[in-house]
């Protein structure tokens, strides 16, 4: 997949009545009744769908921001990013707006091809056996896209056809609304793609199958629904349909996940297909979460692992080191020309000047940092972009979605195969399992935080958690005191955290319910008044 040229088809015209998550500028202008002429067309076409190129105003940025910094996991202060760091963002925070326009854009991207390909694919002969299976594959990518967004913003404008849509009054869709059809659009790419791949990468039954059970483990978490129980049991089934019928198993060494070396590995359901291409094109996590003497472009000198989650770690996590640095962690894989990369909160030379500063946090982000050219065969690029997927779904999430799934609305499960997976899980990281065999609730959210931090997708965990119960992730959050850092108290021991003091006394940040759900970016709400009305249900029953 790597090599297929980008074509991303969204032939819509500007029109300034329209919201502007609706205008999307062509990339390559192409007829597409020229186009559509084999499956290899319909699948080059589909290919796109997966590249960084279609995420990247999403995953550049945002999804690390909102993902990371609202979850209490990732420290940053500065300007409009840190604004999710400090819960202060508003609805003109241009990073917000990113997002919310870079999500609509894989959706425009995948209606392009649900609505235009299969009439012009037909005239032109193609069976449709590859016709369905281009459907299924936009159609998963869809779903994803809607997930994220109606985790961040809630109620959100249902958009099937962005032509049509242009010249429509827009109103927000009720969230009840967008799990609906996220949920047929994976029940449709569930039954329709196959199990396996010739092009690894792509979405396969499983990766449709698994993203779908995680949908239902959110829909019933709003416990005040009706359909709870029922949607914790298709959650559980569906999760143990892929862990016990795919095949697939966990990337042995979680020390090597995030590197290019594990892309499309059997732990990958689905992920963003990064290349050295240029701008746009790659990863961007190893130049914005780097330290400076890790890459050749870094702006991650003060980014790190807030105080909170380096105390979730026990100790033997061997996750811990390819989470973050922390002092004296060395690195074989960084800096090999010149033997590696021993880690240390501040590097001071011979005349006492620092080479190296110290953030906030004495410690710094590793997960998808892969450091130079040199140290990756060129798998970095000058252009902030590294050849390393962006993962959206791993195996290890689905096991823990079967475990959650089994807690229900509960405080703990025995059930035997929650107990298996959550094993496999621990055991990857050096740990084992508690001896009492069950799993509470309490400690699959901590296993799940060390597991999946710094991934963008620890928010989605705590939403889960407002939905059950509002008062404990509100303190959950609040617990987590994110405004903690550490000061130099001793100039002298620069390099030494015991030259550091943990400051108290900052002033609180304090996390509200009505910051739990992201406002409409500002900019959407001026060109579309009508957005900032009640939500609407999208069905008629």
């Amino acid at each position: 997949m790597k090599t297929i040229r980008y074509i991303l088809l969204a032939l819509l015209p500007l029109l300034t009545a329209c919201a502007d998550f609706l205008n999307v500028e062509p990339e390559d202008s192409i007829t597409m009744g020229e186009f559509y002429k084999s499956e290899a067309n319909i699948r080059q076409n589909t290919a796109s769908l997966y590249t960084m190129k279609s995420w990247q105003a999403f995953a550049h940025q945002f999804m690390w921001m909102a993902g990371d910094e609202l979850s209490g996991d990732l420290y940053y202060t500065y300007d409009q990013e840190g604004q999710f760091y400090y819960m202060s963002f508003g609805a003109n925070n241009a990073f917000l707006t990113q997002g919310w326009q870079g999500l609509y854009r894989v959706i425009s991207f995948a209606n392009n091809i649900i609505n235009t390909m299969p009439a012009l694919a037909r005239a032109n002969g193609v069976s449709e056996d590859a016709i369905t299976r281009g459907l299924a594959e936009a159609r998963c990518i869809r779903a994803a896209a809607y997930y994220h967004l109606t985790e961040y913003w809630g109620d959100v404008t249902i958009v099937e056809d962005n032509v049509a849509m242009q010249s429509a009054i827009l109103r927000r869709n009720t969230q009840a609304s967008v799990y609906r059809f996220i949920v047929e659009d994976l029940t449709y790419a569930m039954t329709n793609l196959p199990a396996t791949d010739s092009q690894p990468g792509r979405a396969t039954k499983w990766s449709a199958m698994g993203l779908l059970s995680k949908v239902y483990l959110t829909m019933a978490s709003h416990l005040d629904d009706p359909r709870s129980d029922e949607y914790y049991g298709r959650a559980r089934d569906l999760a143990a349909d892929v862990i016990n019928n795919s095949g697939l198993s966990l990337w042995s060494d979680y020390s090597t996940l995030f590197d290019i070396a594990a892309n499309n590995n059997p732990e990958s359901l689905l992920a963003i297909q990064c290349i050295v291409a240029g701008y746009g094109y790659g990863n961007a996590h190893n130049c914005n979460w780097s330290r400076t003497s890790c890459a050749d472009q870094a702006w991650g000198d003060g980014k790190g692992p807030t105080v909170n989650l380096q105390k979730q770690y026990e100790d033997g996590d061997l996750r811990r080191q390819w989470v973050y640095m922390s002092e004296g962690d060395y690195y074989p894989n960084i800096n090999k020309a010149d033997g590696g990369y021993t880690y240390h909160i501040a590097v001071v030379d011979e005349q006492g000047n620092e080479l190296e500063t110290a953030n906030e946090m004495l410690a710094h982000c590793k997960k998808y940092c892969i450091g130079r050219a040199a140290d990756c065969d060129g798998g970095v690029g000058d252009a902030q972009d590294a050849g390393n997927n962006i993962y959206l779904l791993r195996l290890a999430d689905v096991y823990m979605v079967y475990v959650e799934a089994c807690i229900a609305g509960g405080t703990a499960t025995s059930d035997p195969l929650a107990l298996d997976v959550y094993a496999r899980v621990r055991n990857r990281a050096g740990l084992t399992p508690d001896a009492d065999n069950s799993i509470t609730y309490d400690e699959l959210i901590h296993e799940r935080r060390c597991e999946f931090a710094l991934e963008g997708i620890n928010f989605f965990d705590i939403k889960r958690m407002f939905y059950r119960n509002p008062d404990l992730a509100l303190a959950y959050l609040n617990g987590m005191n994110r405004e903690q850092g550490y000061y130099n108290s001793d100039s002298s021991k620069k390099t030494s955290r015991d030259g550091y003091t943990l400051d108290l006394t900052r002033a609180l940040i304090t996390v509200t319910a009505a910051q739990m759900t992201l406002p409409v970016p500002g900019s959407e709400l001026t060109a579309m008044p009508s957005l900032a009305d009640p939500a609407v249900d999208y069905y008629a029953n």
